[in-house]
């Protein structure tokens, strides 16, 4: 039995690894952005305010007490999902722990509570929140996340299934300030 459990672990590992690293998009529980407003016949289109950086996000989580520790911003070297900065990726990113997740998981792994990912387009973090939610769907085995959007929907606020739903609702209540 040890060695069954152990194969799935080893299983479910190798396929987060692969699905992480794909780039895809999910909606679980995200929050809805306004619609844009439209332009009149004499004015031209807003032009699209740059997005959030995810380490402005993370600080800004961070003073609503929200139950963050040891947040961190990844760069190219530290990103588990080699997305960072690559065709289809994210433009930034963080990672923090949360009362709930588990503190021994992988090292800015979304295991350990919550991560920040930052696109440059909403179409892109609806890509990826798209992805991930419709992986751990058709994977149980391999958890779940809450989904939270700011910025236009092109910051995507990853909770960890594992966070207590009354503590990821102080996140979403936290990013729909945001």
């Amino acid at each position: 039995m040890r060695n069954r459990t152990s194969v799935l672990v080893l299983a479910a590992t190798a396929t987060i690894f692969a699905v992480a690293g794909c780039g895809g998009n999910s909606n679980g529980s995200a929050t809805a952005s306004p619609p844009a407003p439209q332009p009149t016949a004499s004015t031209s289109p807003p032009a699209q305010a740059a997005p959030q950086d995810a380490k402005v996000v993370l600080n800004k989580l961070t003073e609503a007490s929200v139950g963050l520790t040891g947040g961190v911003v990844q760069n190219e070297d530290t990103d588990p999902n080699d997305l960072l900065g690559r065709p289809n990726g994210y433009t930034s990113r963080a990672s923090a722990d949360l009362p709930g997740g588990n503190r021994e998981g992988e090292k800015y792994g979304i295991d350990r509570g919550l991560v920040i990912e930052v696109f440059p387009t909403k179409d892109d973090a609806d890509r990826r929140s798209k992805f991930i939610q419709e992986s751990l769907k058709s994977m149980p085995i391999l958890g779940t996340e809450y989904h939270y959007r700011t910025d236009e929907g092109r910051v995507l606020v990853r909770v960890s299934g594992k966070v207590k739903p009354s503590a990821s609702k102080k996140i979403e209540q936290a990013v729909s300030k945001l």
